[in-house]
């Protein structure tokens, strides 16, 4: 008699069942997405050649019943709370109970189907709340409350795996561009669809490859019906680019108005040889760009390793024309007919799934002379998980280009500014979602960056830092590329906003006090990149901020600090290479960590207030000892309208070169908070020009 066996959860193979899991996880940290892994494929199409039959657990859900009968809400008015959600579905669900003592089936096609979805990173053996749970299908998507009314009324039922708790759905806040926060309910990872339903927003059966005329037609309406955002004008500035001819299989000058795809891609590398073109022995990713580009009917693909010359040790010539290639990428991304984006894959030979390689699968079984099958995570989730969202370069490419067309290792999206076309859905078109990421955001902004014109301490600021921060936090393989990877985005803010011309990567003729940015904790000990000032984010490795009182316009600050005054502010004078001068106040901080970090007053033990180094929240990060400081800004203000006053001062810690040297360097960045009444003159700051390297 065979011994009987279990689809294990946590090792993620067949193993007996009365066989403790030999590496059971401890894990609370459930992530829904994970990609699925080639052995677990070849796994369940294996088990789906045995016999199959439900077992006596699946048999009693009655899955069909499911799909059929439940109608769980969607979460979207004020008075829909969790244990609404939860009444409206509880007899719909399955308990999977604790995980340790889970037995799924290996011949059982839910059992399987359950694996397929389940969870596989993050399980820990004593969870207890996993349940397998229906939800509407449109609320599988961020921003479905925008969704015409006709595509959420009777909605397919998916089922999924509800790892939040008590609820399905968990509350996003996005904020569009100059607009209002929207709050609504948003269900990730994969499900599982019953086939053949009449409902309104079903899931689609996909094949191992893309059938590109459903992307095809979707690109031709954009460009012919849709409006000024989705439009796109070729640049007088891409002469000075290059393309290939994916007819002739070479690299020509611009042609003249030419309509062409660009490529963003994660190189992880691999570069391509000099012969490589003509050999059709490209990286797999650019082979199957050029497949691609020739598939929907264009002739041109801007693909960055072989139109812009990346020669290892470039002549002074080489290197100025790579220069001018790197300050024109906003309008090579933003003139682009389309960006083919290869979301999967770690490197440049991952290759666009569908095209030359099947794609991922989407497991299929009979239940109850039904097809049922698995739904992948939305495009936005695969993304949010993919390589490609943290590398350095990509930011811009997904910032600046106006159409999309998103492979993952499951699935295919068109999206442009006014609709995306998702494959996996029985729809033709949806409107943009703000959690995934939004085509042509830049253009969108240029609509509305008169309004920044008239406001750019408010609305710029607060949008460079949203770029900056997300852009230092991500990875680049050189050093050197710190602000050629950025320089897109900044172009596009300076030639729309003329006050936002940066100097090494800071606006700081409109914004001096930008000069006060700081390393977030998060990121450990920053690393110094020697090829850029210390002074500028651009200089040091990790991801950046600015505290948030600096980011706060006065207005903003009044409301929240009942601001009194504003202060000692930095002045910024000019730029000489890579030092430039500011004039500011200086002064000589003593600070004591024993054990908080306090400034006292030189020469005494009087205490002037509590010191803060970057953004750490414990407060004895900066040993004892005297530091030269420069002031940013300070600011007093009251928690009450008769309370004490209190000052805020950023500072710029210094270093200098040495004995007699007038050149200053960044160290960290400090906040003192004063006790109250006590001013922050007292330590005796000076107004001095200073110079900064």
């Amino acid at each position: 008699m065979a011994t009987p066996t279990k689809l294990c959860v946590f090792c993620r193979s067949v193993e007996p069942i009365s066989q403790p899991c030999a590496a059971l996880p401890t894990s609370k940290a459930i992530e829904l997405i994970a990609p699925l892994r080639a052995h677990e494929e070849a796994l369940i199409l294996g088990l789906q050649q045995q016999p199959s039959a439900l077992c006596q657990r699946c048999a009693a859900f009655d899955i069909v019943r499911v799909f059929k009968d439940s109608n769980p809400l969607d979460n979207s008015k004020p008075e829909y709370h969790t244990l609404d959600y939860r009444h409206s579905s509880r007899q719909y669900e399955m308990d999977f109970g604790e995980l340790a003592s889970l037995v799924l089936s290996p011949s059982c096609p839910l059992c399987r189907l359950i694996f397929r979805i389940f969870p596989r990173v993050g399980l820990g053996t004593t969870d207890v709340m996993l349940k397998l749970v229906p939800f509407r299908s449109y609320v599988q998507r961020g921003g479905w409350n925008s969704f015409p009314a006709q595509l959420r009324t009777n909605p397919a039922i998916f089922l999924g795996v509800n790892s939040g708790g008590t609820s399905i759905i968990s509350e996003r806040e996005p904020r569009p561009l100059g607009g209002e926060v929207h709050r609504f309910g948003y269900r990730t990872g994969e499900s599982i669809a019953l086939a053949g339903t009449t409902r309104s927003g079903n899931a689609r059966h996909l094949d191992r490859f893309v059938d590109f005329s459903r992307f095809s037609g979707a690109l031709e309406d954009c460009i012919k019906n849709h409006g000024p955002t989705c439009q796109v004008t070729a640049s007088p500035e891409l002469s000075l680019t290059r393309m290939i001819d994916v007819i002739d299989r070479k690299v020509v000058p611009y042609p003249d108005g030419c309509d062409y795809f660009a490529l963003s891609y994660v190189w992880g590398g691999i570069m391509p040889a000099a012969d490589a073109l003509d050999g059709k022995t490209l990286p797999d990713t650019i082979e199957d760009a050029i497949a691609v580009t020739c598939r929907l009917g264009r002739r041109y693909l801007w693909v960055d390793a072989l139109c812009i010359d990346q020669t290892p040790n470039p002549t002074p010539i080489q290197r100025r024309e790579k220069e001018k290639q790197l300050r024109i990428m906003d309008q090579i991304y933003s003139s682009a007919t389309l960006t083919l984006v290869a979301v999967a894959g770690n490197n440049s030979n991952a290759g666009l799934p569908g095209v030359a390689r099947p794609r991922t699968h989407q497991l299929r079984e009979t239940i109850a002379g039904h097809t049922v099958f698995t739904v992948p995570p939305t495009v936005g989730e695969e993304i949010a998980a993919s390589t490609w969202s943290t590398r350095a370069w990509t930011l811009q490419e997904s910032m600046l280009s106006v159409r999309y067309l998103f492979f993952t290792s499951t699935q295919v999206e068109f999206a442009c500014p006014e609709h995306r076309v998702p494959e996996t859905l029985e729809i033709t078109k949806t409107v943009p979602s703000w959690p995934q990421p939004m085509p042509g955001i830049l253009k969108s902004a240029e609509l509305v960056l008169s309004q920044w014109k008239q406001a750019p301490d408010d609305l710029l600021g607060s949008m460079y830092w949203t770029y900056i921060t997300d852009y230092t936090a991500r990875r680049m393989t050189n050093d050197e590329d710190s602000l050629n990877a950025l320089a897109g985005i900044i172009a596009v803010l300076e030639k729309n906003v003329p006050a936002a011309a940066c100097v090494w990567g800071l606006p700081l003729a409109a914004f001096p006090r930008f000069l006060g940015w700081m390393h977030l904790c998060e990121g450990g000990t920053p690393k110094r990149r020697s090829a850029f000032p210390s002074w500028s984010w651009a200089g040091w490795e990790g991801e950046v901020s600015l505290n948030e009182a600096l980011q706060m316009s006065r207005e903003e600050r009044r409301m929240r600090f009942r601001d009194l005054t504003c202060d000692m502010e930095i002045q910024y004078l000019g730029v000489n290479g890579a030092q430039i001068e500011v004039e500011g106040w200086r002064v000589c901080l003593e600070i004591r960590t024993e054990p908080l970090s306090e400034a006292v007053l030189p020469g005494t033990d009087r205490m002037m207030g509590y010191i803060k180094e970057r953004d750490f929240i414990h407060g004895n990060t900066i040993p004892s000892g005297g530091y030269e400081c420069l002031v940013v800004e300070r600011f007093a203000y009251r928690n009450s309208r008769d309370g004490p006053v209190y000052q805020k001062v950023f500072m710029i810690v210094l270093e200098f070169g040495g004995v007699g040297s007038g050149v200053a360097r960044r160290k960290t960045f400090i906040t003192l908070d004063t006790l109250a009444g006590v001013d922050f003159v007292c330590s005796g700051p000076r107004k001095e020009r200073v110079v900064l390297e």
